[in-house]
């Protein structure tokens, strides 16, 4: 047996790798291998986190997959410790683990050890319907989407493998938990008179409410501040709430999306987009009007406090149904918007990955469908118009 210390990717997390070896039920011996998270990025923290591995490992404490573990949990014990092992995580995804872990533990045997957890058990997690306390004590019962159970299949497979892999869990149920295939849907993306419909329905509602005396100045405006800047950069939600004045460069007309101690981007990597159109015009007014550093978030609520994405999605959503609006529609749909724009426009799938910062291009091909004329031209340059 050895220990290892390896680095996942340049500025990735740090892993103490161990390698063994166990003998199956014929007596063969086979070689194995398994990681530990540091939770580091630092080469520092990280050796010192090696080094309590390497004891534990020669303790027995480590739980190796395929061999006899020394110690049984229960399945409450495991998930909290699987949790832990998140927490370098975005609090987004802890979250939707913890969501995740609550369903399985409420429909699984009290006291259930994570040896005995089967795909019964998380059958009933995945497909459980929703339930919602109404004010008079009663409880909602309402069916779930598939989106929704194979988002909870997938998070309940992580946690499986995780305990499969240190010993906790004989065999990974999830395989045996079997869920209809989803068919691909085009993204939902607004024209520019849907768009101005749900910023005219912003307008209607402030005009109303302030002719009753139950608004605030900037109330609710800002809302429309956020979907311009939105739109006209095609920032994710929680990118555009944590943008701060010191990432909006006015001179050469960027602006930064950075990692932070308090934010990560989805795919961990920093970019540039460009500041141009009502983003501009929306960031060079708040700009002027603004009394605090660079440190102070660059969109907030009337009020001057931060946006909080979840009640930024739900007012969106509240407008969206004011404008009589497809249901489809989300904040997310603002993001697609932007993609889906620049794609009619002629714009490369390559440009527009940079400035949506897709992991893959792959993601940004979905689009490609809505310039079907910019490939004709393409294949003419190539091949040319032919004979009339």
């Amino acid at each position: 047996m050895n220990v290892r210390l390896r680095k996942l990717g340049k500025g990735g997390y740090y892993f103490a790798v161990i390698r063994y070896k166990v003998t199956d039920g014929s007596g063969r011996t086979k070689r194995k291998e398994t990681s530990v998270p540091l939770e580091t990025t630092s080469k520092t923290e990280a050796m010192v986190a090696f080094g309590k591995v390497v004891k534990d490992v020669k303790a027995g404490r480590v739980a190796l997959p395929g061999a006899t573990s020394s110690k049984r949990l229960s399945l409450a014990e495991a998930t909290e410790q699987f949790l832990t092992s998140k927490s370098h995580l975005r609090s987004k995804t802890q979250r939707a683990y913890r969501i995740a872990l609550k369903g399985l533990k409420k429909h699984a045997p009290p006291g259930l050890m994570c040896a005995h957890l089967n795909a019964s058990h998380v059958r009933k997690a995945v497909e459980a319907p929703k339930e919602t306390t109404l004010k008079d004590g009663t409880v909602k019962v309402e069916p779930v989407k598939l989106a929704t159970k194979r988002h909870r299949r997938r998070h309940l497979g992580v946690f499986c493998r995780w305990a499969v892999e240190r010993g906790y869990l004989g065999k990974n149920p999830i395989g045996e938990v079997k869920l209809p295939k989803a068919g691909k849907s085009k993204p939902a993306f607004l024209n520019p008179k849907e768009l101005e419909r749900i910023l005219i329905a912003i307008d209607s509602h402030v005009e109303m409410k302030r002719a009753g005396g139950h608004i605030r100045d900037g109330e609710v405006l800002w809302l429309k501040d956020l979907i311009l800047v939105t739109v006209g950069t095609g920032m994710r939600l929680g990118e555009v709430c944590a943008l701060r004045w010191r990432d909006v460069d006015f001179e050469s007309g960027f602006i930064a999306i950075r990692n932070t101690e308090d934010f990560t981007t989805k795919s961990g990597d920093e970019r540039w987009i460009p500041l141009v159109g009502d983003a501009l015009d929306v960031l060079r007014r708040r700009n002027e009007a603004r009394t605090d550093d660079l440190d102070g978030p660059a969109l907030t609520y009337g009020d001057g406090r931060p946006i909080v994405p979840s009640y930024a999605s739900k007012r969106f959503k509240k407008f969206v149904r004011l404008a009589k609006l497809d249901e489809r529609f989300k904040f997310h749909s603002l993001r697609h918007t932007t993609a889906s724009w620049l794609t009619m426009k002629g714009v490369s799938p390559a440009i527009i990955q940079q400035i949506l910062g897709h992991a893959d291009i792959s993601t940004t091909m979905i689009y490609a469908h809505l310039a079907p004329e910019t490939m004709k031209r393409a294949m003419q340059t190539a091949f040319g118009e032919g004979e009339t």
